[in-house]
């Protein structure tokens, strides 16, 4: 084995060349003007002795190849031996069938790092000589070509990406199943990026947990399943409250703050979540990706992460607005034939439980009222969801400066909005005329939850009523009223829920379990079917 002489030469005049004149014409540059050409493009030169196997080449050949001085063997064989295991058989293969054909040499290879970096990418190109009808040599050049492949790879993954955001804007204008369209926008997102996990969070109503409710590489069982706190100082919170998709290059080492225990139990080391952004400012949950490796997530994933995650987010929107008219359409239809039977039951039972015709009509203006009330905070929204506190401020507007709230944010739809709203009117009445609404200084303590139960999501609202009317020993009434027992009908019998009264000294502490829908991932509409009055 040998190197190429770094000798400097210098090359005879041409005759036809001109005193004075420049390097258009004739410039034969010197051996030194050569190097440091080859130095500053990468370039290394080598040459083949085919039938002894050996190889020369110039200083930068090692250069190129990461290789430190005086450590390359010379050899063909160790030449392959450099480069990555998976580029070997090409590298092998490529030499020889050039001798064979006398074709030009051309491969392209990725040789290891020494500090195990991703190494570097090197294009080797050679031509053959031939004496007597036989190959004789290799001539060529290594030239170090990873900036180039960086940038293909990028352009090839740029691709990807936009072809999977189209495929996926399709099947979202199409596939009415929404739980279907986050699966395989889950897929889509590890296939392309690729990652091994991915994840679609739901914000459960109280916004203060998000359940998985989509993804691809979780463990058996844990769809549906996991649910993670948005509290505060958690990963979910960061990302919800982030402008950019939020970014983790180790989730052992982040100390800004707490990961979730099942990425830790899935191994995840690396990730990547996004908002999913919903109507009004609010989020509708979470897209998010991990890695079980390493992995430095650029611009580029960024960028597509929060493509996808507003693809669905206009996805469910668009959902929702169908869903929306649809329920719309039945319920105007429902009520159109209901409405004057409910007023008729409701006007045959309060006109039951009144004692003169001035009683009657005090309580059944007040309870249509009510629903009315709760009508046009459902059909100024759009028939949409109803805020719970919303509802609360119409039913207890005049008392508002008495009454202390404490619950998180919960999204009522159009049926637990009647329903709830006309429990409460109740309730309001009753602490008006009987509890501690009717003394100046009596108040009302209003606190809700929202948890999960074998049923699904519930609420729990807690009714405490304090300073109201003394009493020398605390009893529960002899006889219920029409008001309590139309509680118990709208909140037991209408929403399958449960009421719970215990009677105090300072008045009445009730406390109703609902069951709660909501329209955060709609499914597709049940068939319409019959329902009795709600009287």
């Amino acid at each position: 084995m040998a190197r190429f002489d770094a000798q400097k030469t210098t090359a005879a005049p041409r005759p036809d060349r001109e005193p004075g004149e420049g390097s258009a014409r004739g410039y034969s540059p010197d051996f030194a003007t050569l190097r440091g050409a080859l130095e500053s493009g990468r370039t290394g030169v080598w040459s083949w002795d085919i039938a002894a196997d050996v190889v020369t080449w110039s200083d930068d050949f090692e250069l190129v190849h990461s290789l430190p001085p005086e450590s390359f063997a010379g050899t063909h064989r160790s030449f392959a031996h450099e480069n990555r295991e998976r580029d070997r058989p090409k590298v092998a293969s490529s030499p020889a069938e050039a001798v064979r054909t006398g074709l030009p040499y051309l491969a392209r290879y990725q040789v290891s790092s020494r500090d195990g970096g991703e190494g570097r990418w090197i294009e080797a190109s050679g031509m053959i000589s031939v004496k007597d009808d036989r190959p004789e040599r290799m001539v060529g050049l290594c030239r170090d070509v990873t900036e180039r492949v960086n940038l293909e790879q990028e352009l090839r993954s740029r691709i990807k990406q936009q072809e999977a955001l189209a495929q996926l804007g399709e099947r979202a204008l199409a596939e009415p199943d929404l739980e279907k369209l986050l699966n395989d926008a889950a897929s889509t997102v590890a296939l392309t990026l690729p990652v091994d996990f991915v994840e679609v969070l739901e914000l459960m109503p109280g916004e203060t947990d998000l359940v998985l409710r989509a993804g691809f590489g979780w463990k058996a069982g844990c769809i549906g399943s996991i649910v993670t706190s948005c509290a505060s100082g958690n990963y979910a919170r960061h990302t919800l409250d982030s402008a950019v998709p939020l970014v983790i290059d180790d989730f052992a080492a982040e100390k800004r703050f707490k990961i979730p225990q099942y990425l830790r139990d899935h191994g995840c080391v690396s990730g990547m979540s996004t908002v999913i952004a919903g109507r009004d400012g609010r989020a509708y949950g979470v897209l998010g990706i991990c890695a079980a490796k390493g992995r430095v997530f650029g611009i580029a994933h960024a960028a597509f992460l929060a493509a996808v995650g507003n693809l669905l987010a206009g996805a469910i929107q668009r959902r929702q607005l169908e869903q929306r008219h649809e329920l719309m359409i039945r319920e105007l239809r429902h009520r159109s034939g209901n409405l004057f039977s409910q007023l008729l039951a409701l006007f045959s039972q309060t006109a039951r439980n009144s004692k003169t015709m001035a009683d009657l009509e005090a309580k059944y203006r007040a309870r249509v009222l009510a629903m009315a009330n709760a009508h046009r905070l459902i059909t100024e929204a759009g028939w949409k969801s109803t805020a719970l506190v919303d509802l609360l401020r119409v039913v207890l507007g005049p008392y508002l400066e008495r009454i202390s709230f404490a619950g998180p944010n919960v999204d009522l739809e159009p049926d637990p909005t009647f329903s709830l709203g006309a429990a409460l009117h109740e309730l309001a009445d009753n602490a008006v005329k009987h509890g501690s609404l009717s003394r100046q200084q009596g108040r009302l303590e209003l606190s809700w939850s929202v948890g999960r139960a074998p049923r699904g999501v519930t609420l729990t609202f807690n009714w405490i009523e304090r300073n109201g009317r003394p009493a020398r020993r605390p009893r529960r009434p002899r006889r219920s009223g029409f008001g309590s027992r139309l509680i118990g009908l709208v909140i037991e019998r209408q929403m399958n829920g449960e009421v719970h009264r215990t009677y105090g000294r300072d008045g009445l502490s009730l406390r109703m379990i609902v069951p709660l829908t909501h329209e955060r991932w709609p499914t597709q509409p049940a068939a319409p079917a019959s329902r009795p009055a709600d009287a």
